[in-house]
């Protein structure tokens, strides 16, 4: 009898202790790989099975040297965690290349300030049948020719989550159109010199920045009735 399981032509996707070769025993990074995307070599992806869209900035977009006027005008409601939501730009359709095997998605459109440069979510996962595993920081790929591997890199994934913990700071909200992206440009160019919590500011002493409860250590904890 003749089986009608998609999945016989596909070998199996299996994770070992191999794949945790250069990845220390506990981490809680994000899966953050390089890939092509149209003729650019884009690094910063982060994938994301939580993701119902795939994203891509629109500062991106702008070094492909794509224009923006080749951007679908067609806008979508992100909504985050918190119930906060963003609208997208528009949407654009662009070509990815996974060890291999190609695929046209369709990429939502942000103009904000992010530590990611794209979000590959469910649509590329599910479209090309890719197996990704965080705590493995790879990404598995059933081909023609085997399963391929697109390791994740760990330091990037470190890098993009502090910077992601980073208050964001509205800073020339006023300014005119004429120098407001020469000023975005600047201020992410120089990211790195600014304050942005006392983690940042080595030289605090401990006595200032920690936090201390004036208990007797004399006296018994006593729990309170509710």
């Amino acid at each position: 009898m003749k089986s009608l399981c998609k999945s016989d032509n596909i070998p199996p996707i299996t994770f070992s202790d191999c794949d945790l070769v250069g990845i220390p025993d506990l981490h809680h990074d994000g899966l953050v790989i390089s890939m092509q995307i149209g003729t650019a070599n884009v690094r910063r992806i982060l994938i994301d099975g939580g993701s119902s869209m795939n994203l891509i900035l629109l500062d991106v977009l702008k070094a492909m040297k794509i224009k923006e006027g080749q951007i679908t005008k067609k806008s979508s409601v992100l909504v985050g965690f918190n119930g906060e939501t963003r609208n997208t730009l528009g949407e654009i359709y662009l070509p990815t290349y996974a060890k291999g095997v190609a695929s046209y998605k369709r990429f939502g459109v942000l103009d904000c300030l992010s530590s990611y440069n794209v979000i590959l979510g469910r649509p590329w996962i599910h479209n090309i049948m890719v197996v990704p595993s965080t705590y493995h920081e790879c990404v598995k790929i059933p081909t023609d020719w085997g399963i391929s591997n697109i390791k994740g890199e760990h330091e990037l994934a470190q890098e993009c989550y502090t910077e992601a913990l980073k208050p964001s700071k509205t800073l020339g909200s006023n300014a005119p159109d004429t120098i407001r992206p020469d000023l975005v440009s600047f201020l992410k160019n120089k990211s790195s010199c600014f304050a942005w919590s006392h983690f940042d500011m080595t030289r605090i002493s401990v006595d200032v920045s920690t936090h201390k409860l004036n208990i007797d250590t004399s006296f018994k904890p006593v729990q309170q009735k509710g």
